[in-house]
């Protein structure tokens, strides 16, 4: 029965992941094409076209992904992963993807959010739990594209990239929420009311960099260069971190409104990263000062270790 029920997981493989992430897409573009439509007019029903294309789009990411990942698995050839090629189309689904979320997100608070009810069921809390199932898609996005086993060089590569996407994303989607009362957005500066939305939705569509990154490196069979890794860091900093961080201060000191926790993991984003970079070029000096290669051979064995 044990060998019934692993035969049947195997020829499943990666398929219910697939499935999911299919729903939560159906079911979020729905509910977002819900408050557009009762908010404005039934002309809005367009933005079911735009929920097609996504969909069609995530189907021919499953199917490449999954021939992708057959072949690897069939194979006994190390560069296999190289061979069967990189999957564009997974940031390219993600761009596709948030972008239209970017869109309706930038349309509902801009025009209608901070008359949403909090008693209603399409309210506040509705919306915001619906924007932060991006969380989800952008996981389940994540691993169709890859079989590494935890503990590896290849997942800690994959981590290095994706591991704060999804914090950032309910960062962007908890900033918004000053946004639902109306008391609120009046006693913001001017032009405060845009910038937030501006810096949430470039937070969502930010993802497609560590996406296309993974991709070019074969989700984690590749390499990294140095520079897309100090790239990564930076943007995390001035683009996510630093100005959520601005506005957080902002609203408390300026507009003596609670702010949220968030507010702690900003900071800390903003040092852990300016401290690895720190040590990272602390390390490229001495090593240039000592000539030593040794601690670089010693790396490259426990990587083969870890990978073994």
């Amino acid at each position: 029965m044990a060998n019934v029920c692993i035969h049947m997981c195997e020829s499943m493989y990666q398929i219910p992941s697939r499935v999911l992430c299919f729903l939560i897409i159906i079911l979020q573009g729905g509910v977002l094409d819900y408050y557009l439509i009762s908010h404005k007019t039934v002309y809005w029903y367009g933005w079911v076209a735009a929920d097609v294309a996504i969909l069609f789009v995530f189907i021919v990411a499953f199917i490449i992904s999954y021939r992708h990942l057959l072949i690897v698995r069939q194979s006994s050839n190390s560069q296999a992963p190289v061979q069967a090629g990189n999957l564009p189309l997974g940031y390219f689904a993600w761009f596709v993807y948030s972008v239209a979320l970017v869109a309706r997100v930038a349309i509902i608070f801009s025009d209608f959010a901070q008359f949403l009810v909090e008693t209603d069921f399409f309210g506040p809390n509705t919306l915001k739990i619906t924007i932060s199932l991006a969380c989800a898609v952008f996981l389940l996005l994540l691993m169709m594209h890859h079989d590494a086993q935890p503990g590896t060089v290849r997942m800690h590569r994959i981590q290095e990239f994706s591991g704060t996407v999804v914090f950032d994303i309910l960062d962007s989607v908890d900033m918004l929420d000053v946004l639902f009362n109306p008391k609120d957005r009046f006693d913001l500066p001017s032009g405060m009311c845009m910038a937030i939305i501006s810096i949430s939705c470039i937070n969502f569509i930010l993802p497609i960099f560590p996406l296309m990154t993974l991709s070019n490196s074969h989700f984690g069979y590749k390499n990294t260069s140095e520079s897309l890794l100090i790239l990564h860091k930076l943007l995390l900093i001035f683009v996510v971190n630093l100005p959520l961080l601005i506005m957080r201060l902002l609203i408390w000191h300026v507009v003596q409104k609670d702010v949220s926790i968030f507010i702690v993991k900003n900071l800390l984003v903003i040092i852990v990263n300016f401290y690895q970079l720190y040590e990272n070029e602390v390390r490229k000096y001495n090593r240039s000062q000592s000539g030593d290669e040794t601690d670089a051979g010693e790396e490259i064995k426990m990587a083969e270790i870890l990978e073994d």
